[in-house]
């Protein structure tokens, strides 16, 4: 199965519905001014909404690759590697969208979010094959 697609990749792109959404989320919860979610007095709430963001934007990348038939390795490259590469990106960014300033520490949270959605993922992935293989 190829990485991207075939000739015919216009087919994939429905698949991706969910994970654009969620890049959407993150994209603007990253560059707004005044993030509308209450942290209180949660210890590092940021980074664990960080955790979280992108734990969820892995897993919905894998999912829909999962769903688009692309191959195991393509799942797990591409369940990674957007993740992780947007993270570092948006932090890079930030600083031009005042009063927001990038964290190396939030990059590091994307990828330990990351990092936990791929186990959950290969968890799955394990899982499935076992099932198929006991039917």
């Amino acid at each position: 199965m190829p990485l991207c697609g075939s000739s015919n990749s216009s087919r994939y792109w429905r698949y991706f519905v969910p994970s654009a959404l969620v890049w959407a989320g993150i994209t603007w919860l990253s560059l707004v001014k005044d993030v509308p979610i209450p942290v209180g007095e949660i210890p590092l709430a940021d980074k664990w909404g960080h955790m979280l963001a992108y734990l969820v934007f892995a897993l919905c990348i894998a999912g829909d690759c999962y769903r688009a038939q692309l191959s195991t390795c393509a799942i797990y490259l591409w369940a990674v590697l957007l993740p992780v590469i947007y993270g570092g990106l948006i932090e890079l960014i930030q600083p031009y969208f005042p009063p927001r300033c990038g964290e190396w520490l939030d990059w590091a949270a994307d990828c330990i979010g990351v990092a936990i959605a791929i186990v959950l993922f290969l968890l799955f992935h394990l899982w499935t094959k076992r099932r198929k293989a006991h039917k």
